[in-house]
């Protein structure tokens, strides 16, 4: 039988929570776990609400930069399966990988093997070259390499845009395209996009349940992607997408 709930991609971190560092007084509600088992993710008062609307309403799909290790570090109810990895994976509504997606990200990201743990270590390297402490690691799901991650690990997240800056000079990201926000910098194959994974999700639903009302929610630039493959979409008022959209539309 059709399903005509609504169906929503929503982003995670820093839409549906976020640390606490980025929250002011009031109370918190823990969202995410660390790898100790500690939180590490808190959602506000109206978060948490906003959440329990968008499960008790609706089909509720998480599109998510986080690898699916972090993603099981997520404590909320969902149970749709998730997209995880910047589009890499598909989840099944058991968490378990969506097997024909990956075969087709095996295709999709083969001549970029090999090449992204090069990557890091260059770009590691050039923040200890301009006297920056970063961290950062390739991101690697059921054997398949996905994308490169940078974090500094002071508090200036100017520090990411300067060692950006070399890297592209050197000319590092053929073949990638950036995604930054905050203290996360991020190289990814071109091929490798939340849009792709959410467009392959709707072109499932269509033939289970026909047209359906879709909304979107995210916070970043990059989330702009899948969140037009919607009908509806929406922001967060504080985050990188709300400050183009005001800097743009209001200061221009």
């Amino acid at each position: 039988m059709a399903n005509n709930k609504p169906l929503i991609f929503v982003d995670l971190d820093d839409t549906l929570f976020q640390t606490a560092r980025k929250m002011g007084q009031g109370e918190r509600f823990p969202a995410t776990l660390d790898v100790d088992g500690n939180p590490n993710g808190y959602m506000s008062s109206v978060q948490k609400q906003f959440v329990e609307w968008l499960i008790a309403s609706a089909d509720v799909v998480p599109v998510t930069a986080r690898s699916v290790e972090a993603y099981s570090r997520v404590k909320l109810p969902f149970t749709q399966g998730a997209i995880c990895s910047h589009g890499g994976v598909i989840l099944t509504p058991d968490n378990q990988l969506d097997e024909q997606w990956h075969a087709q990200m095996e295709s999709d990201l083969a001549h970029i093997q090999g090449r992204l743990q090069g990557l890091s270590d260059t770009t590691l390297q050039i923040g200890t070259d301009l006297g920056h402490s970063l961290r950062g690691w390739v991101v690697e799901e059921a054997g398949l390499e996905h994308y490169v991650v940078t974090k500094r690990n002071g508090d200036d997240d100017a520090v990411l845009t300067e060692v950006l800056g070399v890297v592209k000079s050197r000319g590092l990201l053929e073949d990638f395209y950036v995604h930054g926000n905050g203290n996360n910098l991020a190289f990814l194959p071109h091929a490798l996009q939340k849009q792709r994974a959410v467009q392959e999700w709707i072109s499932r639903d269509l033939k289970i349940n026909g047209e359906r009302p879709r909304l979107g929610f995210g916070d970043s630039v990059s989330d702009l992607g899948f969140m037009t493959e919607c009908h509806w979409w929406a922001t967060p008022r504080v985050g990188q997408l709300a400050s183009r959209v005001v800097e743009a539309l209001i200061h221009d």
